[in-house]
């Protein structure tokens, strides 16, 4: 089964890494108490780049991820991670194929 995925690249403002992590930290507090939560979220930093993150969140269902696009404390929380970035490039996957999780 085919199981959606977000996936977005962000620049973090200099000075800005500590609460962006926060922040991050904050959101995937919010998404696990949702209803149906994701099926699993990463946060990575790049090696090369410490101004440079990568997320990944798949969800059970596309209802799911419209659940978490609606809820107003994560939609804060993703306006501010925003807000945190001199650069940022969501983009919308399906999971076809992976080793992690259910």
């Amino acid at each position: 089964m085919e199981r959606p995925c977000t996936m977005t690249w962000w620049r973090v403002r200099p000075g800005n890494e500590a609460e962006f992590l926060d922040t991050a930290h904050r959101l995937a507090d919010v998404l696990m108490r949702l209803p149906n939560p994701p099926g699993g979220l990463t946060l990575v930093q790049s090696v090369d780049d410490e101004a440079v993150f990568e997320t990944l969140g798949w969800f059970h269902g596309q209802q799911d991820l419209e659940a978490m696009r609606q809820n107003d404390d994560a939609r804060t929380l993703l306006e501010r991670l925003v807000t945190l970035c001199s650069e940022f490039r969501p983009t919308a996957h399906r999971v076809v194929y992976s080793t992690a999780g259910p």
